[in-house]
């Protein structure tokens, strides 16, 4: 049996094939690049992810932030520490509950989250050089399906 073959048959024969295969692309579009980020930059995945959430939507809480992108509060707690430290974000009290901290990007976190974003949207397009315009369009439209879906399932507690 061919390599591709193989793995063909496992991405096929798991019993979640569709949820496998959303995850083995998305390991090699993340694995690889976040690697390279924290080894040339130093910094963790969810200070990666953290500095792209800010950078279109500055202002949010941590918790709000775990609960749009279903990172656990530990990590995150740790990102924004770190990335106060390394003068990435700065915090800021909520004017309707002081308990929160709002976060916003400084000009040291724009400058770090610009140096590394190109990289990953060449690798994102190496991603999917093999689909045409239309399959692209097509892939992102079920995508957004999906990802709108997932305030309805997300939360079961089937598990």
């Amino acid at each position: 049996m061919k390599e591709q073959d193989g793995l063909k048959h496992i991405l096929d024969g798991t019993a979640i094939p569709t949820a496998y295969k959303i995850g083995y692309v998305l390991n090699f579009f993340r694995e690889p690049s976040f690697r390279a980020i924290e080894a040339e930059l130093g910094l963790t995945r969810p200070e990666i992810v953290l500095l792209i959430a800010l950078n279109f939507r500055e202002g949010i809480t941590a918790a709000e932030f775990c609960e749009f992108s279903g990172h656990l509060k530990a990590g995150v707690s740790r990102a924004v520490i770190q990335l106060e430290k390394k003068g990435c974000i700065t915090r800021s009290p909520d004017p309707s509950d002081n308990r929160r901290q709002r976060l916003h990007l400084t000009e040291n976190g724009k400058a770090l989250y610009e140096s590394y974003i190109p990289r990953l949207q060449l690798r994102e397009q190496a991603m999917l050089s093999c689909l045409s315009k239309p399959e692209r369009a097509q892939l992102n439209k079920l995508l957004q399906k999906l990802a709108d879906h997932v305030p309805r399932w997300s939360s079961a507690s089937e598990l």
